[in-house]
């Protein structure tokens, strides 16, 4: 008798239950959307780095989680506008960061360089010869754009000279021979001095190939004079 009189009164809508005089007790605030509605505040950090990405992420699901459970027990929790908030600003602000960052990426290249990554300077796995497009940029003495993290050393301002690294996770320690393909050493031009960071840059500037390097050498060097 019990359970039938619950099932009942879990299909009275907020009208009947006003106009009958029924009263709702104390809901709890969903979990789950409260912190839905928190990482969604964080999903524009996604501009300062990749790995912020889990914030929208994390956000849209635990408010689509959230927003089940209160949808199946509205007499037991409460926080319906937070779970809503949550997934609307996860969804709009993770896809507006996401937009910026790859026009950021691919459409905010200066004029006269020409984009270049860590995968083009690697050599022909079959000759073990350098590329012949990046042997020709730097006998026209083009400029080139790359993407790249700074190695981290004892300066963190005022940087004439550092080396610019494929990934995060470089680290001289990690393995007895680095590949030297995976690794730019970089001198700025002129005036410019740069600060230290640990997210990635863009460096622009003239590239220099050393097509004979030998073992403990590097085969590319890029005379810096511009740095995002």
């Amino acid at each position: 008798m019990s359970q039938e009189f619950d099932q009942s009164l879990s299909t009275v809508s907020k009208e009947e239950i006003g106009s009958t005089g029924i009263t709702v007790g104390y809901r709890a605030i969903s979990v789950l959307a409260v912190i839905a509605f928190i990482f969604s505040l964080f999903t524009p950090l996604m501009l300062l780095s990749n790995w912020f990405v889990i914030c929208p992420l994390f956000g849209a699901i635990c408010g689509l989680l959230g927003l089940y459970r209160i949808l199946s027990s509205p007499f037991d929790y409460t926080g319906r506008n937070f779970a809503l908030a949550g997934i609307i600003f996860s969804l709009i602000l993770g896809l507006g960061a996401a937009g910026w960052g790859i026009w950021n990426y691919y459409f905010s290249i200066p004029y006269g360089y020409e984009v270049v990554n860590f995968l083009d300077l690697r050599p022909d796995p079959k000759t073990n010869k350098l590329p012949e497009h990046i042997l020709a940029i730097a006998k026209d003495h083009r400029k080139i754009y790359i993407r790249g993290f700074m190695y981290p050393g004892r300066q963190l301002a005022g940087i004439e000279n550092f080396m610019l690294v494929r990934t995060v996770y470089h680290c001289k320690f990690c393995s007895p021979e680095q590949n030297p393909f995976d690794m730019i050493s970089v001198h700025c031009a002129g005036d410019l001095k740069v600060p230290f960071r640990t997210r990635a840059v863009h460096i622009g500037g003239e590239l220099y190939v050393n097509p004979d390097f030998r073992y403990g050498e590097l085969p590319y060097h890029i005379e810096a004079d511009l740095f995002r």
